[in-house]
Formats: C-alpha cells, structure tokens, sequence
C-alpha cells in the first residue's frame, strides 16, 4: 500500500516532467516560428530580387546612351561602333562585353580592347592600336608592328614613309612562324640601332634585307652594308667612321662588310668600279 509520502513524491514528479515537456514545447514553438519567418523572409526576398531584375533588364533607367571610346587614333569611333554592333538604347545590363571585344579586334588597328560598363547608361571602350614602325614584304606589303607582327596589308594608294624589311619567305613565315618571328626580331633590332644612330629617323635607308639571319642594308646612295646577326649599334658607329674616311678620301666603297664572325673588328670594302670616260670628255 501506497504511503502519503510517496504519492507527493510521484506528483513532484510528475509536475515537473510536465513543466519540462511545456517548456520544450515553447522552445520548439519559438524556433518553428522563427524558422518560418526566415523562410517567409527568403521567398519575399528571392521574389522581389526577381522582380527587380526583371524590371532592371526592361526598364529605359538602364537603357546605353553614351559609347566613350578612347585611344583611337587610326581607327574611328563610327568603324569600332558598327563592327562591335552595340545600338543606343540597348540595355547596359543585358549587354554582351565579350562579344563586343572580340568584333573590335577585326579592325586591322585594333591590338586590345576592354569594355567598362558605367551604370546607368554609358559603357567606356578603352583601346590600344597597333605602332608600325616598318613595311614587311610577304608576297603583298605588310605594316610591322614593334614586336614583329605583320597585322596590316597596305592597300593600293596608302602613303606610307617607312623602312621596307625584305628577304623573309611567305612560305617559311606560315610552316615556321616562329623561327620567322625570331628573324624580323633581328631585322628591327638592326632597324632600331640604325635609328639611334641618325637621330630617329631612317634618313639614307632604302631597305633592309634579310639573308637568312644575317641583315643587309641597302642605302639611298646605293651601297649594301652587310651587318651580321649582332652588335648593330657597335657596327653602325664604325660604319659613320668609314663612310667619313671615304668621303674624306673622295672614293666610294659599294659593299662594306662588318660581319666577319671570327675577327668582328675587321673590315672589308669592295670598291665601286670607276665609271668610263665619255667620249669627247676630259
């Protein structure tokens, strides 16, 4: 038989596991509810994102009114525009910076392109154009670049007043570009020498031939100077010394060889013949 004392036990008991599960049930309350009000929260907010940005990509607030292009100089803003496609009034958000990028790059001046989107409506085009600093003769004539790169042909009726490279086969610069690139390397590297040499300019340089590796000018005053694979600035000094010793001497060489391998100090002169005396002339 049950004492008095252990039924109040077993009602302490009991109250207080019913306290616990109430208390429980308050926590789960609680977190359930908090739990379904982020989750309200994310769904409003995932919703109205998506209206957002569908209203974004219709709205005129985004629409392309401005096309800013700068470092052009050869290439103009109507070419860029019309090759990249872009249209007024496109929207800025939906636009396509790749694409745009890669159709400007078919302008023969073009080197690098990069698109800047301003927001709301004008996108910046920011350009690098190709330096020549020779013409290349590769079957047709062909705009050098500083690193070697043939990237323009010249079309019939340009005037263009630069030093022409001549010697490097059309077929070998397709099988082996990159023998071929490490040859007009050398042949601006002589170019360069050359002009440092005559104050920036290539006064006097009727052409530049290459012979295999080896380089060959050939001046207005008709001499070739045979210059070797190296050493240009070097040789181009000692080529100002001869050309005043021979002036001095009142003799012309017609071929002037700098490009001994085994004594590089030596020169060697092959004279020009003298022209015949006229009949009747003294």
């Amino acid at each position: 038989m049950w004492s008095s004392t252990k039924k109040n036990r077993w009602k302490k008991s009991s109250a207080k596991q019913i306290e616990r599960r109430l208390v429980r049930r308050q926590k789960w309350r609680f977190w359930a509810g908090l739990l379904s009000g982020f989750a309200l929260l994310s769904t409003l907010g995932i919703w109205g994102g998506w209206k957002a940005w569908h209203w974004a990509l219709e709205s005129p607030f985004f629409a392309l009114n401005e096309i800013e292009i700068e470092g052009n100089q050869r290439a103009t803003k109507e070419e860029l525009v019309r090759l990249s496609g872009l249209r007024k009034g496109e929207n800025l958000l939906q636009l396509d910076e790749a694409k745009a990028q890669q159709a400007m790059l078919a302008h023969p001046w073009i080197k690098s392109a990069t698109l800047e989107k301003r927001y709301p409506k004008t996108l910046k085009i920011h350009l690098t154009e190709y330096r020549e600093v020779a013409v290349l003769a590769l079957g047709d004539l062909y705009l050098l670049d500083e690193g070697g790169k043939p990237f323009k042909r010249i079309q019939p009726g340009e005037q263009i007043d630069l030093a022409l490279i001549t010697g490097v086969d059309r077929e070998a610069f397709l099988d082996k570009p990159e023998q071929s690139q490490e040859v007009l390397k050398t042949a601006l590297a002589a170019l360069r020498a050359y002009k440092a040499e005559h104050k920036g300019t290539t006064e006097g340089l009727w052409e530049l031939r290459m012979e295999g590796r080896e380089v060959v000018l050939l001046l207005g005053s008709g001499q070739e100077v045979l210059l070797g694979e190296a050493g240009f600035e070097k040789k181009l000094r000692r080529l100002k010394r001869i050309e005043e010793e021979l002036e001095r001497r009142q003799v012309v060489a017609q071929v002037i060889r700098l490009n001994n391998r085994v004594r590089p100090e030596r020169v060697t002169l092959q004279m020009a013949k003298a022209a015949p005396e006229k009949e009747g002339i003294r």
